[in-house]
């Protein structure tokens, strides 16, 4: 990881610019089908409004290119956060597009994972967007007060690690007819104890 900084305010998190290709991300960003596509996977309730997420069947050669490489991340993400034995899982994550009115509210995630039953401790988000204003919405906030924004930019990193403190979401509605697109994979490992499975929290 490099430069990276581990930083732990609001909670446990690094952003990174410029950890991949931009021609990789580029092509990934190119095979997105157009909102309309029927394959997407659209969240309807009022907390993941417009969250769309694209299933593997939807997945061309680059973007499966791409996420074999964040899965591959697992040795470096435990040199830089020093939690041991983790393992890449994309429940839930993949491909994401949001457009229109989308928004994903405040939220910290599920804890364990329902099939094999190891904690989540880190969310690895990749953006895929060349251009991003900060008045289009769909900024990224870490914390409760959101203390952190992170603007969502091609070839922008974000990972931050999962418990109860790991508030996070874009909030804001999307506007100006833009799509927000990112690549998200998870990471999990054996718990460090006795651990009471939680859905997730919306704040």
């Amino acid at each position: 990881m490099g430069v990276a900084t581990w930083e732990t305010d609001p909670f446990p998190h690094a952003v990174i610019d410029g950890l991949w290709d931009d021609a990789d991300l580029q092509a990934a960003a190119s095979e997105f089908p157009p909102g309309t596509d029927p394959r997407w996977i659209t969240y309807g309730g009022e907390e993941e409004r417009g969250k769309m997420c694209g299933a593997e069947n939807m997945q061309g050669p680059a973007v499966r290119r791409m996420l074999a490489r964040m899965k591959n991340a697992t040795p470096l993400l435990e040199e830089l956060t020093g939690i041991r034995g983790l393992v890449a899982d994309t429940l839930g994550g993949g491909m994401h597009m949001t457009g229109e009115g989308g928004r994903l509210a405040v939220h910290r995630d599920f804890n364990v994972h329902p099939s094999t039953g190891l904690e989540r401790r880190l969310n690895l988000l990749v953006f895929l967007n060349p251009t991003w204003d900060k008045s289009w919405g769909g900024v990224l906030y870490l914390g409760e007060h959101r203390e952190i924004e992170i603007l969502p930019l091609s070839n922008r990193t974000a990972i931050f690690e999962c418990g109860p403190a790991s508030w996070h979401g874009h909030p804001e509605p999307i506007t100006g007819g833009h799509w927000r697109k990112s690549l998200a994979c998870y990471f999990y490992a054996p718990p460090r104890g006795p651990i009471r499975p939680d859905s997730t929290v919306w704040l």
